[in-house]
């Protein structure tokens, strides 16, 4: 992860735990693999029958870049105590920590969390900048290195 989101990450994540929610990271990076398998769940995959992502490839989700993680309930992953009500409150402590929250998106995604600083999905100067610098490059332009 990028080193100042890895820190933001590590800060909520303590903040939320002494708030009793036992909340951990079930994903962070993504690779290209995983994305690919994400992406064919509910389209080439059934089941599920709804779609997993919209995300066709990891460069075009933060979490190819380092920049994004899911936060689930350590014991009841997606079905939380308190079900929705408890990703909200997840999301009120990780918005103190410089986190943006999926769920404040038109087709929400409770569980994701990515640097505040960077826009729903990356852009095509995001994917040229990993092409072409790496990861470092990207940190560095949305000021996460």
């Amino acid at each position: 992860m990028a080193p100042k989101f890895a820190v933001a990450v590590r800060e909520a994540l303590g903040a939320t735990n002494a708030a009793g929610l036992d909340a951990v990271v079930y994903e962070a990076h993504r690779s290209q693999e995983l994305q690919a398998l994400y992406y064919a769940r509910g389209r080439t995959i059934i089941p599920p029958v709804h779609t997993v992502t919209n995300a066709p490839t990891n460069l075009h989700s933060w979490h190819g870049y380092g920049l994004a993680v899911d936060i689930v309930h350590r014991t009841k992953f997606w079905e939380p105590p308190g079900g929705e009500a408890w990703f909200r409150h997840v999301a009120d402590i990780f918005k103190q920590h410089r986190c943006k929250w999926g769920g404040d998106w038109t087709k929400p995604d409770t569980p994701h969390f990515q640097w505040h600083l960077c826009k729903p999905s990356p852009s095509d100067e995001a994917r040229r900048l990993m092409l072409t610098g790496g990861f470092a490059a990207v940190w560095q332009a949305v000021g996460a290195d």
